[in-house]
C-alpha cells in the first residue's frame, strides 16, 4: 500500500507537466502555498483560498516536481524576524480561524498538520474574475485528487462560491453538499466527500455579520456542531444545522446586554 507521502509524489507528477504545459499555453506563473513533500500522515486542516495573487499573462513558470512540492518559494517568509505574520492574506485568515499574528508551529503554522492551498495554483490580480477558465478547471482537478489523498479532518473553503465550483468540477466523480446556515448569511457548511468543510468569503473582502468577530465565530461554532465523540461518524449535515441554528436562538433569547445609563 502506497504511503501518503507516495501517493503525494505520484499526484504530482501527474499535474505539474500539464501546468507547465498550461502556463506556457497563457504566460500565467503558478506555484502552491505551503510546502508538501515533508507530510506523511493525515492532516488536521486544509485551508483552501481561490488562487495566488500575482500577474496572469506575464510569462510561463516552469516548474520540476519537486519544486512544486517545496511549496511556495517565499513561504516562510510569512514572517517577520520576530515571528510575526507579515502577509495580509495569511494574518486575516489566521484571525478567523481563532489565531493570534505569531508563530504556533503546534498548529496552524505545522506545515505537516495544516495544509494551505487554492482552487487552482496560477496566479492572477483578481481571483475568479480574470483567471482563464482552463486554469481554474485544471486547478480543482488537482486540489479535488489532493483533498482525497490527505483526508484532512476538516476543510476550510476561503472564497464564498467555491462549493459551487468545486461541485461542478466535480461531477459524478465524488460526492459534495452544502447549504446555508443563517437567512442572511452567506457563508456555508458542507461536506467535501464526507469531510466537514466550511466556507466563508475570501478575507480580502467584506467580512460578514458587520463586525470583526462574526466569521471565526462561525468557523468555531461549525466545528463544535460537528464533534461527535464516536471514531470515524461524521454527522447528518441536517444535524449540523439544526445544532448551529439552536445555539444562536439561545444567545439571542438568553443572554443579554444591560445598556450603560448615565447616573
Amino acid at each position: 500500500m502506497e504511503t501518503i507521502h507516495e501517493q503525494i509524489v505520484k499526484w504530482a507528477n501527474e499535474y505539474v507537466p500539464k501546468f507547465n504545459n498550461l502556463s506556457k499555453l497563457y504566460a500565467t506563473p503558478y506555484c502552491t502555498q505551503s510546502p508538501l513533500d515533508s507530510i506523511n500522515g493525515q492532516v488536521d486542516f486544509m485551508v483552501i483560498g481561490i488562487n495566488p495573487k500575482g500577474n496572469a499573462g506575464i510569462g510561463a513558470r516552469m516548474l520540476s516536481v519537486d519544486e512544486y512540492l517545496k511549496g511556495n518559494p517565499s513561504w516562510k517568509e510569512r514572517f517577520s524576524v520576530e515571528n510575526k505574520i507579515r502577509w495580509n492574506f495569511n494574518q486575516k485568515a489566521r484571525f478567523f480561524l481563532g489565531h493570534d499574528d505569531y508563530y504556533h508551529p503546534e498548529h496552524i503554522d505545522n506545515d505537516e498538520r495544516t495544509v494551505w492551498t487554492n482552487l487552482s495554483p496560477f496566479e492572477s490580480k483578481q481571483g475568479n474574475n480574470d483567471l482563464k477558465k482552463e486554469l481554474m478547471q485544471e486547478g480543482l482537478k488537482s486540489t479535488l485528487d489532493l483533498i482525497e489523498i490527505l483526508r484532512p479532518k476538516r476543510i476550510v473553503l476561503l472564497g464564498i462560491n467555491a462549493f459551487q465550483q468545486i461541485e461542478k468540477a466535480m461531477g459524478n466523480n465524488g460526492s459534495v453538499e452544502y447549504t446555508f446556515v443563517f437567512d442572511n448569511i452567506k457563508s456555508q457548511v458542507g461536506r467535501i466527500n464526507r469531510i466537514p468543510t466550511v466556507c466563508v468569503p475570501h478575507p480580502s473582502g467584506h467580512w460578514e455579520g458587520n463586525c470583526h468577530t462574526f466569521i471565526s465565530m462561525f468557523i468555531f461554532l461549525h466545528g463544535l456542531a460537528e464533534i461527535t465523540n464516536k471514531s470515524n461518524v461524521v454527522k447528518p449535515l441536517k444535524e449540523v444545522v439544526e445544532t448551529m441554528r439552536k445555539e444562536m436562538r439561545s444567545w439571542q433569547k438568553n443572554i443579554l446586554i444591560k445598556e450603560d445609563t448615565d447616573e
